[in-house]
């Protein structure tokens, strides 16, 4: 049976990166842009409305070929594995093209998506971060996927924690690639210069005292801080949240200014302000790279990059704990646009599927430090050897039972992250008090939850 005939009811993720020019100009690649607000997506159509395909470049000997089209955030090191899972796909096949089109970073990825809903354009597939695809889902604009496994491949393939992740009401409408947990990177050398211990901290409080031990270190002339904090990103902070006893929201009730929340915040303005042992980096992986900072936390994603750049031992860690764990799951995974044709969307499972599936789960895990969703990857000797190899990467494998999934409100309210990146700049940046600005945040959101309730509690909580 070919890929394409498959009855729909059957067929129902630091280095260099060669972008050619003509990819980039394809995709429209955007500098910059910031997260939509949901009223900007627009629901399009009714069931069965069909909307067009990006424009684009076929190379000849494809041209035959049912063309689908990927939208990506991935650049430099992860965007040549996962070109190169597609170019391996392309061989193993001989009906469907999928042209790879990149935006840097999820929020791009999001801004274009909404607009291309608009125009009524849109990509066949897509990366999506564990936050974005959920706004879209409300708006009507994914494919459920239940219909499209078989028993060739089932939903037993993904690890089942983070294939809940992208379930709602018993159907599974965006599917694990490039998952992640942030990790706790240390510079053994200089932890070992100074005296602390050969491990990551237990709790934020020991944390902080071996601030204080790291105080006045230098290292080749140059003051060194043991961190630099990251302000264009809260995922590190929804983290340190519940590590505090607080979080973003129950439910769509908000908890922004509960006392763990607050403390959270107020955690990180002592250890800049008062301690000096942090500060507000422009870019937290290059200064940890660089010998500037003796700590960092950052994605499992970024393993194989800082292992390939760091001219120094270094190792990985559980997050540190307080009152609780606070470990969130993050990263990105693939959906399927409902505004593709029938055709296209078959053939965008394929391509799902293939990059989900063997080979091509087992190198992109390897390839990009991502942890393993699939069984395929999880079971496979390469990761395990690897693992078993360089135990940093099994941490990232042991941390995921004690991870969970981001709060409601920072799911599914567009402005949660902005009004909380705000928030952690001014306190990150200036000092400001911590308690003021997390009330800022809940007073800012107050209107923006309302517009989501209704469609929230009608697709999603009841």
């Amino acid at each position: 049976m070919h890929l394409l005939d498959r009855p729909q009811s059957a067929a129902r993720g630091l280095g260099s990166l060669n972008i050619t020019r003509r990819q980039a100009l394809a995709a429209g690649m955007l500098a910059a842009a910031a997260p939509l607000l949901a009223g900007c997506f627009g629901s399009g159509g009714g069931s069965g409305t069909v909307y067009g395909q990006p424009s684009g470049d076929v190379p000849a000997r494809f041209k035959k070929r049912q063309r689908v089209v990927l939208w990506s955030n991935w650049t430099a090191h992860n965007a040549e594995i996962l070109q190169k899972n597609i170019d391996a796909f392309h061989d193993s096949q001989d009906e469907i093209f999928c042209e790879v089109q990149i935006f840097e970073g999820y929020d791009n990825v999001e801004a274009k998506l909404a607009a291309s809903l608009q125009a009524k354009q849109v990509p066949d597939i897509s990366v999506m971060s564990d936050i974005v695809w959920n706004r879209f889902y409300l708006n009507d604009a994914l494919e459920p996927l239940n219909g499209y496994f078989d028993d060739s491949f089932g939903k037993d393939a993904f690890h089942e924690r983070f294939l809940a992740e992208g379930t709602v009401k018993d159907d599974v409408w965006w599917v694990p690639f490039g998952r992640s947990t942030p990790l706790f990177y240390f510079n053994r050398e200089m932890f070992a210069e100074v005296g602390l211990p050969n491990r990551a901290p237990k709790t934020f409080t020991e944390y902080r005292e071996w601030g204080r031990e790291l105080a006045g270190y230098t290292r080749n002339g140059t003051k060194v801080a043991m961190r630099g904090y990251r302000g264009n990103d809260d995922w590190y902070f929804q983290g340190s949240s519940w590590a505090f006893g607080g979080a973003y929201s129950d439910g769509l009730d908000m908890r922004f200014t509960s006392e763990g929340t607050v403390a959270a915040l107020e955690y990180d303005r002592a250890f800049i302000h008062d301690d000096k042992s942090g500060y507000l980096a422009a870019d937290p992986t290059a200064d940890f790279i660089a010998g500037a900072s003796a700590t960092m936390t950052e994605s499992t994603g970024a393993l194989t990059g800082i292992a390939d750049a760091a001219q120094f031992d270094f190792g990985v860690g559980f997050l540190p704990k307080e009152v609780e764990t606070g470990v969130p799951t993050g990263g990105g995974g693939l959906s399927i646009l409902r505004y593709a044709s029938e055709e296209r969307k078959r053939a965008a499972w394929e391509v799902l599927k293939f990059l989900s599936s063997g080979d091509a789960a087992v190198e992109w895990t390897l390839g990009t430090g991502y942890m393993p969703t699939t069984r395929a990857a999880l079971e496979s000797d390469k990761v395990k050897a690897k693992a078993t190899e360089n135990p940093n990467y099994q941490v990232a494998i042991d941390q995921l039972d004690i991870a969970k999934g981001p709060d409601v409100v920072r799911r599914f309210v567009p402005e949660a992250v902005p009004a909380m990146k705000d928030a952690i700049q001014a306190v990150y940046s200036g000092g400001s008090d911590a308690e003021r600005a997390l009330k800022t945040v809940q007073t800012t959101l107050e209107p923006a939850i309302e517009k989501v309730r209704a469609k929230y509690e009608a697709k999603v909580a009841s």
